[in-house]
């Protein structure tokens, strides 16, 4: 459920460009992996998996500048591209949580065999919800699921940081009132998609100063 091909409007996502899927196909050779695919998620409030292109991901990644003491979550991570992605990074860990024990066991063999891997990868078998926060430092999410359940999430996530400071990348927000109801979050960076030419808008908070 790492990513959303219906919108919340009904709008259907465009088919990438042949440029973006070759790309795309290059990234996957490079490190080894396959996450490639749209797939349909029988769950409520979640949305349907489709993959982010790798260009994207990697842009994202650079703006979080992760350090060694990190620890990236990726929560609805499918078939693993971004915590594959992540983990060439050398933080403390990189976690995926997905709902799917299938996107689980395709992610886990992504992890296994990619190339490059810096870091440790855990990807855990559960709904968003029920994952303990405690270790992450920074969490990336891809629209995966409505506001109902996103309020659930940031609550879990303020719950288990224990005053800790945290950076989340919200990539496609579509429900970005479920964030300004967290009231110890910042909103400090918002790429419009419609501005920079890019795939999706991304909005990135952090802890707020005292919070």
């Amino acid at each position: 459920m790492s990513a959303s091909s219906i919108f919340p409007e009904g709008k259907v996502s465009m088919p990438q460009p042949l440029s973006a899927r070759l790309s795309n196909l290059s990234w996957e050779r490079r490190l080894g992996i396959s996450t490639r695919g749209s797939v349909p998620v029988d769950y409520p409030d979640a949305h349907h998996y489709a993959a982010m292109q790798y260009s994207s991901i990697l842009e994202v990644l650079r703006f979080l500048s992760l350090s060694p003491g990190d620890t990236f979550v990726d929560i609805g991570s499918g078939k693993g591209r971004v915590i594959c992605c992540a983990a060439r990074y050398p933080v403390a860990k990189v976690v995926g949580i997905d709902l799917s024990a299938e996107f689980c066991e395709q992610a886990t063999a992504n992890a296994k065999r990619m190339r490059g891997r810096k870091a440790p990868i855990e990807v855990h078998n559960l709904t968003a919800q029920d994952f303990d926060y405690s270790e992450g430092s920074v969490y990336y999410l891809f629209d995966p699921f409505g506001p109902g359940t996103l309020g659930q999430v940031l609550d879990r996530i303020h719950k288990d940081r224990a005053e800790k400071p945290v950076r989340i990348a919200y990539t496609n927000p579509t429900h970005k009132a479920a964030f300004a109801d967290q009231l110890w979050l910042d909103e400090y960076e918002f790429w419009d998609k419609a501005a920079r030419g890019s795939e999706h808008s991304v909005a990135f908070y952090r802890t707020k100063v005292g919070a």
